[in-house]
This record gives structure tokens, C-alpha cells and sequence, in this order.
């Protein structure tokens, strides 16, 4: 046998189970597709993520945003202006104005009893005046700004507070839009309200919806901002404390005209020396009867809004003279005491 006759058939085979350069080739560029798909899932798998994570940061900020609105409305309250005051000399109101032409009010102003007190050093109750302004900002968008001030005003103040005020804050930046649009009784619709006016004199909007939108760079010029909404019931309805105080509408006034008849009595009978007494002791009862004395309002639950504000009322008015007919039936827990009746 001939070796290199062997060794030349062992070269030969070797050779015929290689890879050509075409096949290596082919190799390569099957490798190179299956890598770019691959890739091109990867980068549309990030970016579909990313889209999905700036979706859920928009909602939980417009949430966030709505949130803090809506728990200032929730509280909202207005009492009613008494029939003898000066409009002027009376702090509550609840204004809304859309000064920027958007989806509704963009300047509001009203009380509610959203404040903490337990913030502050200085004694404070729960009541707080607080508005809400619309701006352009500097760097494109609307800023939501949020004043508010811990109490009412000596009088009536209608103007709203600039962005620069202390107690202003940027609460909401880079907005497409901002909005609130008041529900009447009957269920429609505006975008201004003004409890200082003839028209809608102490009343309130039986809701509030509020609009908010974020403004995107993502969006296209032809796209449509997505408009997050939220409607808010006002809870407490006003206040009318002459209403609570005399549901009749009679007042009273006849305590008076009595005193005044026993005092024409007396003159004309100054020799009996037992009416004088009798009279003078009638005065110092009469004059014991005031409001603090004979309306007793421990069992009232200062909790409660409507309570709250009726025992801070009642308690302005304690040395006023009482009138059972005005307190009857007691309102909110409270109790008349036995010898006023």
C-alpha cells in the first residue's frame, strides 16, 4: 500500500467535510437578522414600557392634583348674610371665574373647614380661606397655585391673590389645562359663581366637576391632551343662622313690650311700695335671661359642621336677651334651661 496514496485520500476527505465560504457566509448573515429582530422586540418592548410608566405617573399625578382640589371643596361652607348687614362687611363667599378662556372657572375663592389647626402655634380653628389661580408659566404650560389664609377677613375681599403672595405655592406645573365647572340645583352647567351677587346671593353649587390635563412633549399637534374629570359634592348646604334662630320668621320683641307695661304700672301706682319690689325683682329676672344664660349647649357635637358653626354662633350672642319662641325646638343637642321657660 502506498502511504502517500493514503495520506493524500485522508486530506481529501477532510476537505469534503468542511464548511465552504458561502455556508460560513450564510451563517453570518442568518445570525445578523435573528439579532436585529431581536433588538428592534427589545427597543419597542422599552419604549411600550416607558410609554406605559409616563401614563401611570400622569394618572397618580392628576389624581394627586384632583385629590387635593376635591378635599377643599368637600369642606366648602358659606353662611348666609343676615338681612340688616352691610354686604360689604360680610367675609363669606364663594366666587369662581374663568379669566383664560379654558374649560371652566380658573380663579376661585371660598371658605371651608379644611385647615388644620393643630399646624400652627397661634390658636386657629378649622375654618380657612383658600383660592385656586391658574398662570402661565415661564417655561410653557399652566401653573395651578394654591393660597389660602387660616382666617376670614374684617370684610368682604373679592380679589384674588397673585402668584407671589407669601402664602401662594406652585401646587401644579406644566398643565395643558385646568378647569371647574359649577352644577347648579337643576343640574346644569357654568363656569362662573359669585355668592356676593344679587343673583346667586348665599347660595352654593350643588357640585363641583373638576378638569385637569398634563401637558405632553409626546403628543403630536393634532392630538388631543387625555382629560382626567372629577365630581365633588358640596356637602354642607348655607348657612342661614336667622332661619335656624327663628324658623317662623315672627321674631321677638314681645319679652320687651311687656317689661315696658309693667314699667307705665309702676309709675302710675308709686305709693305700693310691694309692686316696686315685685318690678324691680321682674327687671333683675328679665335681665338675667340672656342667651348664655338659658341656653345650655353641652350636649351640642362641635364635630359636626353645622353644630360647630351654630355653637360658635350662639356663643357670639350669649349676652344678647333670650326669647323662648326663637329657640323652640333647640336645634343640634342643645337644651333650654328650666327657669328661661
Amino acid at each position: 500500500m502506498n502511504p502517500s496514496k493514503g495520506g493524500l485520500t485522508a486530506v481529501s476527505r477532510l476537505r469534503e467535510h468542511g464548511f465552504s465560504l458561502i455556508e460560513v457566509l450564510a451563517v453570518v448573515a442568518l445570525i445578523s437578522v435573528v439579532l436585529f429582530v431581536a433588538l428592534n422586540f427589545y427597543a419597542d418592548l422599552a419604549r411600550a414600557t416607558a410609554r406605559a410608566s409616563n401614563h401611570t405617573h400622569d394618572i397618580r399625578r392628576a389624581v394627586a392634583i384632583m385629590d387635593r382640589v376635591a378635599s377643599d371643596f368637600e369642606s366648602a361652607m358659606l353662611v348666609v348674610k343676615p338681612a340688616d348687614m352691610d354686604p360689604i362687611s360680610h367675609p363669606w363667599l364663594f366666587i369662581g371665574e374663568s379669566e383664560l378662556g379654558g374649560p371652566g372657572a380658573d380663579h376661585v375663592k371660598f371658605v371651608t373647614r379644611n385647615h388644620d389647626p393643630t399646624r400652627s402655634d397661634n390658636p386657629e380653628s378649622d375654618i380657612a380661606v383658600v383660592a385656586y389661580t391658574v398662570e402661565m408659566g415661564e417655561s410653557g404650560g399652566l401653573t395651578l397655585y394654591r393660597w389660602s389664609s387660616p382666617r376670614l377677613p374684617e370684610e368682604l375681599d373679592r380679589s384674588f391673590p397673585l402668584a407671589d403672595d407669601d402664602r401662594s405655592y406652585p401646587m401644579a406645573e406644566g398643565l395643558e389645562t385646568f378647569g371647574i365647572q359649577f352644577v347648579t340645583a337643576d343640574g346644569g352647567t357654568t363656569s362662573d359663581w359669585d355668592s356676593t351677587t344679587l343673583e346667586q346671593s348665599g347660595t352654593l353649587p350643588a357640585a363641583v366637576e373638576i378638569q385637569v390635563a398634563l401637558a405632553s412633549p409626546d403628543l403630536d399637534e393634532d392630538s388631543e391632551p387625555l382629560i382626567y374629570q372629577r365630581r365633588v359634592l358640596i356637602r354642607v348646604p348655607p348657612l342661614d343662622f336667622e332661619q335656624l334662630l327663628d324658623p317662623t320668621g315672627e321674631g321677638g320683641g314681645n319679652d320687651d313690650e311687656d317689661d315696658e307695661e309693667d314699667g307705665e304700672d309702676g309709675d302710675n301706682d308709686d305709693d305700693n311700695d310691694n309692686d316696686n319690689r315685685s318690678r324691680d325683682k321682674k327687671k333683675k329676672t328679665s335681665a338675667a335671661k340672656t342667651i348664655g344664660n338659658c341656653l345650655d349647649l353641652s350636649g351640642v357635637n362641635s364635630t359636626n359642621q353645622a353644630a360647630g358653626l351654630y355653637k360658635a354662633f350662639i356663643t357670639s350672642r350669649s349676652s344678647d336677651p333670650f326669647n323662648l319662641s326663637d329657640f323652640s325646638p333647640p336645634q343640634f343637642g342643645a337644651r333650654v334651661n328650666p327657669a328661661c321657660r
